[in-house]
């Protein structure tokens, strides 16, 4: 009887744990749902506040409270991220839809340009016409930035939903960061080691990506955009976009837009700007990389650039421009489950 008793108690238990659990199941999965349109926004919010959190804890040591904190972090994040993006975006927008008209207006009013090359016979297309390359990739590149701003604007609205998502959760993870991750250490069925190992990793990464990568970029197309602009190049804005994205690619880097460029203002500007395009590209832009990526990753960071890498524009390819980062994560937390897992893998083994 007594048995019988245990085992009806044990069945009951049993019973509890799956009904809690499968209606935990369904609790998470119905938030998660709530929570997915705004996924983007809230990932934006945690990487910047990962990014500026040092300032809100300085903030805190000098006496401010939470609140005040968390607002003037997020305003520091509004004025020099979202204000400066917003003013590039416009001028980048304005700029890619003169870049076709412009294009086809030099190439007509310079007829006299030989841009055909006659192919060897063993080849189906005879000729290679540049003219027609150049004004496709160009057409292409215009649309590509036109037809993105144009979505903005079609879907005001839900962007500036997204916006004030992505302000909200800022300031939210600013406020109470600290006191939500505490509470999901406790949560986690793992070591608050291995926790904290990988909490760790993911900052590393997200610093590595802003920092060494993102930043670094952005400031060699900057200092690319004002080489163009003082050898009175057009289009600035956009060639300086191009060569940022360049520099985040390996051996080539900024070589590949800079390079170009000189040769094209060499031939069809003036030797001057190609030369002074030439001479910046090589001892300006390119040798900036070297300089600026020590001291902005620092050298905690130990994360091969070969695996940013692809994590950045396999990112970028499925998850869009979220992928930049999204990307490099999904990498790097692979590899630090797997450190885990070989760790406890070393420990059992040690213990038979």
């Amino acid at each position: 009887m007594y048995t019988i008793f245990v085992m009806m108690k044990l069945n009951k238990s049993a019973i509890f744990n799956i009904f809690f659990i499968a209606i935990l199941a369904i609790l998470i999965y119905s938030l998660l749902k709530i929570i997915y349109p705004f996924f983007s926004p809230i990932f934006v919010a945690l990487v910047l506040a990962l990014l500026y959190y040092p300032i809100n804890i300085h903030l805190r040591k000098k006496g401010f409270n939470d609140i005040v904190s968390a607002a003037i972090a997020t305003l520091a994040v509004f004025i020099t991220i979202i204000i400066p993006i917003t003013f590039f975006s416009w001028n980048l927008l304005k700029e890619s839809k003169e870049l076709y008209p412009k294009t086809l207006s030099y190439l007509n009013n310079n007829q006299s340009l030989e841009l055909t090359i006659q192919l060897p016979s063993l080849i189906k297309s005879e000729t290679l016409d540049f003219k027609e390359i150049a004004l496709k990739n160009v057409e292409q590149i215009q649309n590509k930035i036109v037809n993105s701003g144009a979505k903005i604007l079609k879907n005001v609205f839900f962007f500036l939903v997204d916006f004030f998502v992505m302000l909200f959760t800022l300031f939210f993870i600013f406020k109470d960061g600290d006191r939500f991750l505490k509470w999901m250490v406790e949560l986690l069925p793992m070591d608050n080691a291995h926790i904290y190992m990988i909490l760790n990793q993911f900052y590393l990464t997200v610093k590595a990506i802003a920092k060494g990568v993102l930043l670094t970029a952005s400031i060699q197309g900057i200092i690319a955009g004002v080489g163009y602009y003082i050898a009175g190049i057009s289009s600035t804005v956009l060639l300086g976009t191009m060569t940022a994205f360049s520099a985040m690619i390996p051996f080539v880097g900024t070589s590949l837009i800079w390079a170009p460029v000189a040769i094209g203002a060499f031939f069809f500007k003036s030797k001057a700007a190609g030369i002074f395009i030439a001479i910046w590209g090589f001892f300006v832009v390119s040798l900036l990389d070297n300089f600026l990526r020590p001291i902005l990753i620092g050298r905690e960071t130990k994360i091969p650039f070969f695996l940013l890498f692809i994590g950045l524009f396999g990112g970028l390819r499925i998850y869009g421009p979220m992928g930049l980062f999204v990307g490099p994560i999904l990498v790097s937390m692979v590899s630090t489950f797997l450190d885990i897992y070989r760790e406890q893998l070393k420990n059992k083994n040690q213990n038979n």
